[in-house]
């Protein structure tokens, strides 16, 4: 393949059983599309992350699966996404069933006569892994790490539109998405480990929290217990919202009035959500305002 030095565009993205690319991929300077790129566990013949390094034409969409044959940070920054201005959607996807769950500091060795090594997290790889900051769409799939990466802690991507988050089970809190500017559309589901939403969630820089959402969706939220909105009278929050979904969240004790009473909703979804459906439909029921709340 590395001899297809005037290929342009190559369609890959339905191919499912895909383990990997062969090593000559990385020659193809003017590739513009590769819909998906995928890290092999098989190093030696197929492409590593830094072979994206050479792609500097990419351009549209790019989904990278199998992160967690990953290394290491030096590795992943070898890919210079940061730098990789033509690239507008992008998917990070770790496949743990495909082998490790990411564990800090797990030996791995590919032969009984070496020392183990020892794994970077996945931290350490998605932080290296930050995009250029004009990113409009962004989905990460099986994030293992307890902490989200800085450049999500310090809300970097200012052109972001749409982003989900899907099953980061070893996240403990929520980023401040509240200070993306842009945001449209969120979908979190299958952050298992979160058991409680407040002020990290809104952020605090922003004069206004989410300022563009219009859709907000969880899914999956299996200890989700509490959605709290604590914020001074004068700050506006989620001006923009007209959908809000809850779905099979079933510890949830209750949504903030703040976002019942004081944003544009116009339909609320919840589902497979007992105590949160029950506790919704009397608040509702005073506020006069009609929503499917359905089992």
């Amino acid at each position: 393949m590395g001899k297809l030095i005037n290929l342009r565009h190559l369609q890959n993205f339905l191919t499912i059983l895909l383990k990997g690319l062969p090593k000559g991929i990385s020659r193809l300077n003017s590739l513009q599309t590769l819909e998906k790129f995928t890290v092999s566990s098989d190093g030696h013949n197929e492409c590593n992350i830094g072979d994206l390094g050479n792609l500097s034409n990419l351009r549209g969409e790019l989904e990278i699966r199998g992160l967690q044959n990953v290394e290491n940070a030096r590795e992943a920054r070898e890919a210079n996404l940061k730098n990789k201005i033509h690239i507008h959607h992008l998917t990070l996807v770790f496949d743990p069933q495909e082998g490790t769950n990411y564990l800090v500091g797990a030996p791995r060795s590919h032969s009984t006569n070496l020392l183990p090594e020892v794994k970077e997290g996945p931290k350490s790889v998605v932080e290296a892994l930050q995009p250029h900051p004009n990113l409009k769409s962004l989905c990460i799939r099986g994030y293992g790490d307890t902490e989200w990466p800085g450049w999500m802690m310090r809300s970097s991507l200012t052109q972001l539109k749409n982003l989900e988050l899907s099953y980061c089970s070893g996240c403990l809190c929520m980023p401040p998405l509240g200070e993306l500017p842009v945001l449209e559309t969120l979908e979190i589901k299958g952050v298992e480990r979160v058991k409680h939403i407040g002020g990290e969630f809104l952020g605090s820089s922003s004069t206004i929290a989410f300022p563009k959402l219009k859709k907000l969706t969880f899914r999956n939220m299996k200890e989700w217990e509490k959605w709290e909105v604590i914020e001074e009278e004068k700050r506006l929050i989620m001006s923009c919202l007209s959908y809000l979904g809850i779905h099979k969240c079933p510890k949830l004790e209750g949504l903030p009035e703040r976002v019942l009473q004081r944003t544009p909703l116009q339909e609320l979804i919840i589902t497979k959500s007992g105590t949160l459906q029950q506790r919704t439909n009397r608040i509702l029921e005073r506020m006069d305002k009609k929503y499917l709340i359905s089992q």
